[in-house]
């Protein structure tokens, strides 16, 4: 195998490493951040119940003070009655104090209701703030292991890196740029191996000259259908390869 191939296969390994690599720092803050969106939706939650409480306590407080207000007035209305000499005005005054007493009882009913609600809706936002409590925790604990995490991760890519640029340096630039070019249309894939004629990049076979120059080792061959880099490694070390592969699968 041409020494260019080798060292491209050692690449596309670290180049794979640091896309994998890449792919978690990603993913490990939008998951940070889908925990913070759980919460700040929780938030205005309870922030819309708590606003709805203090509506309800406020419309409490205030048939509360006009069913005292009605109190007052029946109590000043019977008090007049004693004074009343006509049976006319009598008539009419007993008449206000039934109109008002329907009206009390109705506002009562109406602050029995009130006071209901009152509870349902407390009890909702004392339970929405110790869930908040509850994901706040988790997500503060979140936040400082992905902290941890992405610090490891980092570092770990930027060794990839390193080792990268060196074997980058290794490797003649139009062969380093035609790999580049395949990678980035190829999912990261740009080199693959060739097994009894067939490209295990496309699994489409091979021209039979193709597969006979690879075999040669003496050039950089293309697939004709998908175009990644071939190489061949020989029926040799495939079958040590598949030998190792089996062996792993056993133990």
């Amino acid at each position: 195998m041409l020494p260019e191939l080798e060292g491209l296969i050692a690449l596309q390994e670290v180049d794979k490493e640091i896309l994998e690599l890449s792919v978690n720092l990603d993913r490990l803050p939008q998951e940070l951040q889908e925990k913070d969106q759980e919460r700040a939706a929780l938030e205005a939650e309870k922030s819309a119940s708590a606003q709805e409480l203090e509506g309800l306590r406020k419309q409490l407080k205030e048939m509360e003070t006009e069913v005292a207000d009605l109190e007052e007035g029946i109590k000043t209305s019977r008090q007049r009655l004693m004074d009343i000499n006509k049976e006319l005005e009598l008539k009419a005054m007993l008449k206000e104090i039934g109109f008002r007493e329907d009206q009390r009882d109705q506002k009562e009913t109406r602050v029995l209701e009130l006071l209901d609600q009152v509870e349902t809706r407390n009890q909702s936002v004392t339970e929405k703030e110790q869930t908040l409590k509850q994901l706040q925790g988790a997500y503060e604990r979140q936040a400082a292991e992905v902290a941890t995490q992405v610090e490891e991760l980092e570092q770990k890519r930027a060794v990839l890196q390193k080792k990268r640029d060196i074997l980058k340096k290794e490797l003649p630039a139009p062969l380093l740029k035609r790999y580049d070019f395949i990678r980035q249309r190829r999912n990261g894939s740009a080199i693959c191996e060739v097994q009894e004629g067939v490209c295990l990049g496309c699994h489409m076979n091979i021209l039979p000259q193709q597969f006979i120059d690879l075999q040669k080792g003496e050039e950089v061959i293309q697939c004709p259908h998908c175009q990644r880099i071939l190489y061949w490694r020989g029926e040799e070390e495939a079958e040590d390869a598949d030998a190792g592969s089996l062996s792993r699968q056993v133990s």
